[in-house]
């Protein structure tokens, strides 16, 4: 067990450090140290903000029932203690009889179960404890036997908490099941590395992405059983997400290059100009299994936008970088499975504005690009001004139909008139010649 704040030192991109799976990492605690950091916490010295127990440990080995639940009593009863790690030690009797005596905590705020004999009974004996606590952060990687029912047990206990990050890695989930209604209000950043999550468990983690207001800014799938239908089912919940900035889904091996051009397409859609627009700008980070390296560059180049210029300006510079660059447009197109047709795109471009995208493309892209826009843009021209005088035609053509068709009814309605003026005339002579 450690005393100083270096157990909870920073990673390098600001979140505090949970876990080091290397032995190095371990080794700088030795025994004496950390059993000494034990006593120093029973004394409620401000000095122990952390501890850590290894089962390879002497002391923790002989540990009896009542000590697991003293050592809980003890923790709960210390006014400085925010860093609790645990690293093969428990099993479901002594997690329980340890979280019978920790039954409160208004310091600890990071708790890391790491390679322990924790199942779905374990993770119940938990539930009071977290539905109370403080904690910020939660790892219990390496238990292999939680199952669904135990990750559910534990959103359901967070629901309330102020708990940002939870992470599940190697706890051998082959589903997951997630009710929207209790997802943890504040959860940021979740991580399901090393289980056996599918295309349905995708279904139910893009309910983290698609509830209102999502929260969630890291997801970590790495090494699971995604395919490019998971992909399909990720990709289609981010559409419209503009919280998650670091998407990881390396070592999931059934993804192919389908499934890239997906992702890319997320992040850069070529299929027209408003489709690039409206493409994700907020992803920052997505961590791929080994695709083509076209993939790997297209994606790297539409996330290097979001990085640099989010939230106003990745969207034009997008367009500038791919649809207005012709060998660009061209590999996004085959890369995405979308057919390739520049007159097409410049077709739909305003021609009173076309000028000045015309020269932008030289500007950005030099005379070549200048050349092919050119050439691309001719037939969209000849087709809106042949259109124009085409309609211009059919505007004169009607205007003489519609003035014919007034002198029509003007001569109707002076015959209908004077019809009218002789009846009146006639019925008066005869009222005449009857008096």
């Amino acid at each position: 067990m450690s005393s100083d704040s270096s157990s909870s030192s920073s990673s390098s991109d600001g979140e505090p450090f949970i876990y080091e799976s290397d032995d190095d990492g371990w080794a700088t605690y030795t025994e004496d140290y950390c059993f000494d950091s034990l006593i120093l916490m029973r004394e409620n010295d401000p000095g122990v903000t952390g501890l850590y127990a290894s089962g390879s440990f002497q002391h923790i080995q002989e540990m009896t029932d009542e000590d697991w639940v003293q050592l809980g009593h003890d923790i709960s009863h210390n006014d400085y203690l925010a860093d609790l790690n645990l690293y093969e030690t428990l099993d479901d009797r002594k997690t329980a009889l340890f979280f019978q005596g920790l039954t409160r905590s208004n310091t600890l705020k990071r708790i890391n179960i790491v390679n322990n004999g924790i199942g779905v009974s374990g993770i119940q004996s938990m539930i009071p404890f977290l539905s109370n606590s403080n904690l910020v952060s939660l790892c219990l990687e390496g238990l292999d036997d939680i199952k669904t029912e135990g990750f559910s047990l534990l959103f359901q206990a967070l629901h309330n908490s102020p708990i940002e990050r939870l992470d599940c890695n190697d706890c051998s989930l082959d589903s997951i099941e997630i009710d929207s209604n209790i997802i943890p209000k504040y959860l940021k950043r979740l991580a399901l590395a090393g289980n056996c999550i599918d295309a349905e468990g995708c279904r139910e983690v893009a309910k983290l992405l698609q509830k209102k207001d999502p929260t969630l800014i890291s997801l970590n799938l790495d090494g699971n059983k995604i395919d490019d239908e998971g992909i399909l089912v990720l990709v289609s919940a981010l559409q419209t997400n503009t919280s998650l900035k670091k998407l990881d889904v390396s070592q999931n091996n059934d993804i192919t290059s389908k499934g890239g051009g997906l992702l890319l397409k997320l992040v850069n859609d070529i299929s027209s100009i408003k489709a690039t627009m409206q493409s994700n700008h907020t992803l920052q980070t997505i961590v791929l299994p080994a695709l083509d390296d076209d993939y790997q560059i297209y994606i790297y180049d539409a996330l290097r936008f979001n990085v640099d210029y989010y939230p106003r300006r990745p969207g034009p510079l997008k367009v500038k970088g791919a649809q207005l660059h012709s060998r660009q447009r061209a590999v996004m197109c085959r890369l995405q499975g979308v057919e390739q047709s520049n007159a097409a795109l410049y077709k739909h471009i305003d021609p009173f504005i076309l000028p000045e995208v015309l020269s932008l493309v030289g500007r950005i892209h030099g005379q070549g690009e200048l050349f092919v826009a050119l050439l691309s843009s001719i037939a969209g021209m000849i087709s809106t001004v042949n259109r124009e005088e085409f309609l211009e035609e059919q505007k004169a053509f009607y205007e003489a139909k519609l003035k014919a068709i007034n002198a029509d009814l003007a001569a109707i309605r002076n015959a209908k008139s004077e019809t009218a003026t002789l009846e009146n005339d006639q019925h008066s002579r005869k009222r005449l010649r009857q008096n």
